[in-house]
């Protein structure tokens, strides 16, 4: 099972579909953590990487659960609103920034091919 954190918290439908959530966690991550060492995680959690973005396939990233909780605790206030004392590249480093861009690219070309 794979967990898609989404905030802020609301009812409103995600905007993305489980294809979508497979396309993230097999296809641009390859079943692993956006963070070194790149382990396959146990507990797979997609999130935004930007929070300043809305959730989409090209600003969605893998983390293992702890590490996810790590990012939005950093990147958002409790009452869901971004925060402003960090960034993800800050927090993570730029190799794994790197990596994302990497992959926003590739998501991005797969979802013009498509469409």
């Amino acid at each position: 099972m794979i967990t898609v954190l989404h905030l802020p918290f609301s009812n409103s439908k995600l905007p993305i579909d489980e294809d979508d959530v497979a396309f993230i966690f097999e296809d641009l991550y390859r079943g692993r953590s956006v963070v070194p060492p790149h382990d396959v995680p146990t507990r797979p959690t997609l999130v935004r990487w930007d929070p300043s973005n809305t959730l989409s396939i090209d600003n969605c990233v893998v983390f293992e659960l702890s590490d996810a909780e790590k990012h939005v605790k950093a990147l958002w206030n409790p009452d869901g609103s971004m925060a402003t004392a960090t960034t993800a590249e800050r927090l993570w480093g730029r190799g794994v920034k790197s990596v994302v861009d990497r992959r926003a690219a590739e998501a991005r070309r797969v979802r013009d091919w498509v469409m």
